[in-house]
């Protein structure tokens, strides 16, 4: 509501509409039944309609369609969100790859028949307990300080780790502004408490104090002045460098 108002003059906001649709069962399937709940409630207070186990038949200039009774939605702007795919780059190594193109890894991380060479992130096929390890940050972190042991192992003459073993510190996800819901194991809520602790700990986890610093400015400000520093410029033509009316091109604060 905020974003349609006052960064697109050119929608009326009164007939826009956001729809979300999920082919699965549940949106967040990773969390908890109490947590999605209370991210549903979060979506229907931003005004965000919510249509769980409906698959998308088709996609064409006008809209979708839907499997089932909801049928079509009109649509001018559709974001597809279904999953990603690994890097090209992996198909030119001549391994075993998945079925999402990533590498198939030894429980070391390393390539098969390359012991020499590691695939760390959302690059390698991972399992652990019969379950693939999602492509996340953590995953990949973990993976990469893993690596770099046994790496520096080697070059020492010692014993390397063997098998990586990936720690599930917990899932979190930003709901709007102001909400989020989080899994840490121990602990699990929702609400304004959720969105700080995704903001701390994902300012935390920055390399050095200054980025840190300069992050958390830059959020404090666009939390309280509802602006962002990004903006971008679409409609069709060259207009000699201006601005498409109803678009802001340029930062705020840069005047």
């Amino acid at each position: 509501r905020q974003t349609l108002r006052d960064e697109f003059h050119t929608v009326d906001t009164g007939e826009a509409r956001v729809v979300l649709v999920e082919a699965g069962a549940t949106i967040l399937p990773a969390f908890p039944e109490r947590l999605r709940r209370a991210a549903r409630r979060s979506l229907d207070r931003l005004g965000v309609r919510v249509l769980e186990g409906t698959r998308v038949t088709d996609i064409d200039a006008g809209g979708v369609t839907l499997e089932g009774a909801e049928g079509r939605i009109d649509a001018d702007t559709v974001l597809w969100a279904a999953g990603v795919a690994a890097s090209p780059l992996l198909t030119t190594l001549g391994v075993a790859l998945d079925r999402a193109g990533r590498v198939v890894v030894e429980p070391d991380l390393s390539v098969p028949g390359y012991p020499e060479v590691f695939v760390v992130g959302d690059a390698a096929a991972f399992e652990q307990e019969g379950r693939m390890l999602p492509g996340v940050a953590q995953v990949a972190m973990q993976g990469a300080a893993h690596a770099a042991r046994t790496i520096a192992a080697r070059v020492r003459g010692g014993p390397a780790p063997g098998t990586f073993r990936y720690r599930d510190l917990g899932s979190m996800a930003i709901v709007g502004r102001g909400a989020a819901i989080a899994d840490l194991g121990w602990a699990r809520f929702s609400g304004p408490l959720a969105w700080f602790v995704w903001l701390f700990l994902h300012i935390f986890m920055l390399i050095g104090f200054r980025n840190r610093l300069a992050v958390m400015l830059q959020w404090a400000v666009a939390y309280v002045t509802f602006q962002r520093s990004a903006r971008l410029i679409t409609g069709q033509g060259d207009r000699g460098g201006e601005a498409v009316p109803g678009t802001r091109s340029q930062d705020r604060r840069g005047g």
